[in-house]
C-alpha cells in the first residue's frame, strides 16, 4: 500500500519489508543510518527498544516510550507513535469516542500505543491481561506515570478480572501463528464488548472469530494498519495520503473482497 502511495503521488520512493531478530537492530540501525534513509516503520519486537538510537520523540512517543514511525531530519532520526492514531481513528469511525473500561491483551509496544489511545479518548480505566505479569512491571511503573489519571493495572491473563469491559484491544500475537488466546477469553467476550484487533494476518484471528459468533461488534486489525499507514505517509512526505489508492491495495494483498 506505500508503494501503491507513493506511485499515486508521483514520489520517487519504495517502501520494502526487512526481518530483524532482536539481537540485531542495533547494527540494522547503523545500516540505515549510513544508507541515509528518508524513513521506516518498526514493528513488534522492536518498538520500545528503537527509542535508544532515536535523536527525538513526538510527545505521544515519549510518553508511552514505544514508536513506530522514523523519519530522517538531517543527520537525526525523529520517532513517532502512528499506532495511536491507528487505533484513535478506528474506534472514532465506529462511534467509540469514549471507551469507560478497557481490557488490552499483551503489555508490549502495541500496548503502550493503546495507553495512549485510551488518554487520548479519556478512559478511566484500563486492565492489562499478561501472560507474565512480573515480567510487565516495567510497562505498568511507566504507564501509571505517564497516566496518572486512568486507573491501570496488570493481571494474569488466565485469571481476568470479572467486571466486563467494554472494550477489548490484542495487542500481542495471541489468536494468529498458532498462539493460543489467553484461557478466559470467551468469558470475557460473553458481555459482548467491542473487540478491536491489532493482528491482521490472518484477516480474521482467532479472537475475531469468537468475538462476532458471540455476536461482539468488531475492529479488523486492517483498519488499525491503514490508518496508521496513512499517518506515517503523512510524516514522511508532507502528503495526505490517498487512502483510496491504499486500501484497495491494502485489501487486495490480504484477499479481502470490497463489496
Amino acid at each position: 500500500m506505500m508503494n501503491a502511495a507513493f506511485k499515486q503521488l508521483g514520489l520517487d520512493a519504495t517502501y520494502s519489508a526487512s526481518n530483524v531478530e532482536k539481537g540485531e537492530l542495533g547494527s540494522a540501525f547503523a545500516g540505515i543510518f549510513e544508507a541515509q534513509t528518508s524513513g521506516f516503520s518498526v514493528t513488534m519486537p522492536h518498538k520500545t527498544a528503537i527509542v535508544r538510537f532515536l535523536t527525538l520523540l513526538d510527545d505521544a512517543s515519549s510518553r508511552v516510550g514505544a514508536v513506530n514511525t522514523v523519519k530522517r531530519e538531517g543527520e537525526s532520526y525523529l520517532g513517532y507513535n502512528t499506532d495511536v492514531d491507528g487505533i484513535v481513528e478506528s474506534l472514532e469511525s465506529r462511534g467509540h469516542s469514549r471507551p469507560k473500561r478497557a481490557f488490552v491483551i499483551g503489555t508490549g509496544g502495541a500496548a503502550r500505543a493503546f495507553c495512549e489511545a485510551m488518554h487520548e479518548l479519556g478512559c478511566g480505566e484500563l486492565v492489562a491481561l499478561s501472560r507474565s505479569p512480573g515480567k510487565a512491571s516495567d510497562f505498568l511503573e511507566a504507564m501509571r506515570a505517564a497516566f496518572p489519571r486512568i486507573e491501570l493495572d496488570v493481571v494474569p491473563a488466565e485469571n481476568p478480572p470479572t467486571e466486563a469491559p467494554d472494550l477489548v484491544f490484542n495487542a500481542s500475537p495471541a489468536g494468529a501463528n498458532g498462539i493460543d488466546l489467553p484461557g478466559h477469553t470467551k468469558r470475557i467476550l460473553e458481555s459482548r464488548p467491542t473487540v478491536f484487533d491489532a493482528v491482521y494476518l490472518p484477516v480474521k484471528t482467532e479472537l475475531i472469530a469468537m468475538a462476532e459468533k458471540l455476536g461482539c461488534e468488531t475492529i479488523y486489525g486492517h483498519e488499525m494498519l491503514l490508518a496508521q499507514a496513512a499517518n506515517a505517509l503523512k510524516i514522511w512526505t508532507g502528503h495526505d495520503a490517498p487512502i483510496e489508492t491504499m486500501k484497495k491495495s491494502l485489501l487486495d494483498s490480504l484477499g479481502v473482497r470490497r463489496d
